[in-house]
This record gives structure tokens, sequence and C-alpha cells, in this order.
């Protein structure tokens, strides 16, 4: 190669060079471009969860600092949005949908205190019926009354909060309610070294842990030991306009220590055509008894006093074994005991959102 090809191969592999240098320059450009704008998507806290990343009193017992002013426009629909102060992380903002009450709370963790009296909440805020922010221990806490139980996507772009309010119908194929007996002041069954409703609870966390159905969402009518009206109870079947409503508790038999096994109780009164309480108590009670390998007692009618009668969906109330059987009781006590328990529960409503979904191609 004589000096003059050497010249212009040099030229050429500068000009290469340059030419990635500049492509490179422009692509870290457009990067840098796309996530200063990108859209952080903040994860929302159901009820039925736990471990909000906020610190301080989640009880919402704060210090009220005012209404917020919200306010309608018409370039939005089905979605609002909330202003955020300056400085605010996506890790430190937390929805979380307290579907119970028909409220959905906004936890930021900022010491400006006054920001929303002089920011309002905009955009369709038809769903909202009135807001309020408090101070938990220098964080903001805000409070919007809702019309309805809903669902919720929320995105942060800036310093704008938009949340796309849905009816859950939308959102899943099937909604199902988990009611776990007992709560605070109520007991249930007791004197047996664990009460009912702790049992109950526990179970319902075992569902909720281990359900994977993205086309049914899952309400439960408590998270934790808090006392729950049977009303209460009954009303968020009716809200979010239930497919199935599953209430667990458990059972005893003084007279008869050695009675065990599992039972499902339905409301023989109310009846639907192909798919009722009766088939519900049905699959509930085989696929649990299956799973924890446990004796079936079979099906009986609800009494005059019960929930069941006050609720307009297929429902069944699932009896899981006898606190008064010591040998049932030491497995009810056990936590992979309880873990097929839930096992059982979540193939039923699995077998049970399928028949319906036969049902509905029909």
């Amino acid at each position: 190669m004589n000096k003059k090809e050497r010249d212009t191969e040099q030229v050429n592999m500068r000009l290469s060079l340059c030419l990635w240098v500049t492509l490179c320059g422009i692509c870290m450009s457009v990067m840098l471009w796309y996530a200063s704008g990108k859209t952080v998507v903040i994860a929302d806290m159901s009820q039925d969860r736990t471990g909000l990343s906020v610190e301080g009193d989640q009880s919402g017992d704060g210090k009220q600092q005012g209404a917020l002013t919200l306010v309608r426009t018409y370039d939005m629909s089905g979605s609002f949005c909330v202003p955020i102060p300056r400085g605010v992380k996506p890790e430190q903002v937390v929805m979380e949908n307290r579907y119970m009450d028909r409220e959905l709370w906004i936890h930021i963790q900022s010491e400006e205190v006054d920001f929303y009296s002089q920011n309002n909440i905009y955009g369709d805020v038809s769903y909202i019926l009135e807001g309020h922010s408090e101070l938990l221990e220098s964080k903001l806490l805000l409070k919007l009354k809702m019309q309805d139980v809903m669902e919720y996507r929320s995105t942060l772009e800036g310093n704008v909060l938009t949340i796309a309010c849905g009816d859950p119908h939308e959102l899943y194929d099937y909604l199902v309610v988990l009611d776990p007996m007992g709560g605070g002041s109520e007991t249930g069954i007791d004197g047996y070294g664990i009460t009912e409703k702790e049992l109950a609870l526990e179970v319902t966390r075992q569902v909720q842990r281990n359900f994977s159905m993205s086309n049914v969402r899952l309400y439960v009518t408590r998270s934790e030991d808090v006392d729950v009206s049977s009303e209460s109870r009954a009303n968020l079947a009716e809200a979010v306009r239930a497919d199935l409503y599953i209430r667990i508790g458990v059972m005893a038999d003084e007279t008869n220590p050695e009675a065990y096994g599992i039972q499902g109780t339905y409301n023989w009164e109310y009846f639907i055509p192909e798919f009722g309480n009766a088939d519900l108590a049905d699959i509930v009670t085989r696929e649990v008894t299956i799973s924890c390998s446990n004796r079936a007692v079979g099906l009986v009618a609800a009494d005059e006093n019960s929930i069941l009668n006050n609720i307009g969906v297929p429902a069944v109330e699932l009896s899981v074994g006898y606190l008064s059987n010591p040998q049932e009781k030491a497995l009810l006590e056990q936590e992979a005991y309880r873990s097929k328990l839930a096992a059982g529960i979540i193939n039923a409503i699995k077998e049970a959102c399928e028949k319906l979904a036969q049902l509905d191609t029909k």
C-alpha cells in the first residue's frame, strides 16, 4: 500500500470515527430526553395488601389541614390529576384503594403543609365526592371520597400524578369477594386457644398471597383484626357486583369432640339457573377437602339469620374444620395446613370461573 492509499484510509477511519461519535451523541441525547419525560408507574396499594412504604401513622388519624379544591376540566375523561410537590420521588408516593370505605388515599412524603391550599386537583373529578388533606408526622395524606368502588391506574410524570379510574368489571372478567368471619370485638368461635377470626384471616391471607389469576380480582372484607359489620360485608359484594362470594370460618361441637371435616353452607332459597349457591358450595367444599386430604361433612342450608340471605350472587360459607376436635385444631394451627386450605379455595375459584365462562359463551 503506497503513501496516498494509507492517507486515504486514515481519513476514512477518522470520518467513520467522527460519524460513530456523532451517532452515539445523538442516541444519548434521545435517551436522556426520553428518560426526563418518561412516565413512571406508581404501584397502587389495595386495602387488601400490607407494607405501605410511607412511614408513620397509617390509620389516617392525622391532623386535618383542609378541604381539597376540585376543578372540573373537560379535556380529560375518566382521569384526574393531582399536583405533587417538587422533589418528591415516585417511591415516595403510595396510593391505597380503600374500597370498603369507597375512598382513595394518597400518601406523599413531603413537608409542604400548605401545598394543597395553593394547588388544585383537576380533570374529570366527577368521580370524587369530596377530599381533604391531613398531616401525618410531617407527611401528607390526601383522602378522596369516591362515588363507587373503583380500580385505579396511576402515572407520575414531572410533578403531576395522573389517576385513571375504571369500573372493576371493565378491567377484570370476574370479581370475587372473600369474607373472613369475625374481626375486632367479634372473635367468633373461641375457647380453644385460637379464635375463628384469627384462622379465617390467616387462610384469607394465604389465598391472597398465592392467587395468580390475572383476569380475576379478589376483594376482601377485612385485611386486619378490625370490626366489620354484616351490612358492610354484604354491601361490598353488591357494590362491586361480585360474581362469587366466599365466607370463611370454622365450626365447633362441644357435644361431640370427635366431629371433624369441611362443610359448606348455602342459601337454598336463592336460585340461579345453571349455576347458583348450591353449585358453588359443592365446588368449594369438594376442592378444599381434596386439597387438604380431609373429610367432607357435606352441604347444609343457611339459617334465617345468615348473612348469605342478604347476598344476591352465588355465595357460600366455608367452614374449614372443627376447633373442638383436638387433632383438627392442631392441623388448623399449622401454616402448611392453612396453605392447603387456601390452595383448595383457589382451585375452587378457578373452577367456578371456568363454569361461569362456559355459561357466558352459550
